[in-house]
């Protein structure tokens, strides 16, 4: 890595060093990695329960017109 690198690397961990633990929070990969789960998963999830909540319905057959019941 250069002396550059480096550098920009230790100002960057001074800076958020001092910050508030919110900032902190915000800037870490895991914060990252569970929003992009939520992105994925969050969807997926609601069609799920919406398909489970379908298929969980009772059938109703459609009225035919023009047939007479034979009861």
């Amino acid at each position: 890595m250069s002396g550059r690198g480096q550098r920009r690397g230790a100002r960057a961990r001074r800076a958020t060093a001092g910050a508030s633990p919110w900032i902190r929070a915000v800037r870490g990969p895991w914060t990252v990695v569970c929003a992009v789960a939520a992105v994925v998963v969050g969807p997926a999830a609601a069609t799920a329960s919406a398909l489970d909540r379908a298929n969980a319905a009772p059938l109703h057959a459609p009225a035919r017109e023009g047939t007479k019941s034979l009861v």
